[in-house]
């Protein structure tokens, strides 16, 4: 049922962000009865107004009225702090709602899996919306057995296709990271906890590439990419201080500011021969014994 309405919403979302001038709620009912989500029961005005209530607390996108003409409009105003969230919000859920509706295309559209979790997203944002406590069954990969534990759902993240659940542990200290494709079972329990004051979870990863909050201060990085490598690295930034400080026809040096972590060593080795570290200089000989070691399988 959950999975349903996401689709709703994310059609209606979809629907009114593509009209010019917005949508009368029978216009809106005419396109409902040509879409693949049709049930044959019309948008009554009692359903449209909990949708909207429900698009506003699920994903921070409110929709207006315009009473001169009685169309209906997405307020592109900041309601959830930043549009660029509001729009990678709808376009992910848009085009993933289109690929899974979109039966007449099967065998045009191919797309990369990626691995579940969404089971449980819904479940996360009301705990989040309601700051409450969440009782959580997690799998982890260097366990055998699943860990029963609570958890104060603070944000959520997403990186390499794959979302991520930041809170506090009621049993630990700090903050910990846990993958959605993990979780076993989610529970909402009655339990509120206080968010912490002018928490921020782009502020919170800022100064990391990846999931990993580790120890240590801020240093510069610098990499040097060879050949047409360097045009993915301009179209696609891997963190947001990323800087072209030279640029040559065989290579660009670009530079770094935040803490190197597990998962920006694992990007730089997935690019093979084109990328070279050059400083900090315990980075160049890590990358380096890296690539001896896996020289050696090899042998």
């Amino acid at each position: 049922m959950a999975a349903n309405l996401i689709g709703r919403y994310i059609w209606e979302i979809s629907e009114l962000r593509h009209s010019r001038h917005g949508l009368t709620l029978n216009e809106l009912n005419e396109r409902w009865e040509r879409s693949s989500l049709y049930d044959g029961r019309e948008i009554i005005r009692k359903t449209w107004y909990s949708h909207r209530e429900q698009i506003a607390s699920q994903f921070g996108i409110i929709i207006e009225c315009d009473k001169r003409t009685n169309r209906y409009y997405i307020a592109y105003e900041d309601t959830i702090g930043r549009p660029d969230i509001q729009n990678w919000l709808l376009n992910s859920f848009a085009v993933g709602n289109m690929l899974m509706q979109g039966k007449d295309l099967k065998g045009r559209i191919s797309y990369e899996r990626i691995p579940s979790g969404y089971d449980y997203l819904t479940d996360i944002i009301e705990a989040m919306r309601e700051n409450r406590i969440i009782s959580i069954s997690y799998q982890s990969y260097w366990k055998d057995e699943p860990s029963e534990f609570e958890l104060m759902p603070y944000a959520l993240k997403v990186f390499k296709q794959r979302w991520y659940l930041v809170g506090a542990n009621v049993a630990f200290e700090g903050i910990r990271i846990y993958g959605l494709d993990r979780i076993k079972n989610i529970e909402i329990t009655q339990q509120k906890f206080k968010m912490p004051k002018n928490f921020d979870v782009e502020e919170l990863f800022e100064p990391y590439y990846g999931v990993s909050l580790v120890d240590g201060k801020v240093e510069k990085v610098r990499i040097k990419v060879y050949d047409n490598q360097a045009k993915y690295f301009r179209s696609l930034k891997l963190h947001e201080s990323q800087e072209e400080i030279k640029t040559t026809p065989e290579y660009s040096i670009f530079e770094y500011h935040f803490k190197p972590t597990f998962e920006f060593e694992q990007e730089l080795l997935s690019h093979g021969e084109s990328v070279e570290v050059l400083e900090p200089a315990y980075l160049r000989e890590r990358i380096k014994k890296r690539l001896e070691w896996s020289l050696e399988h090899y042998k």
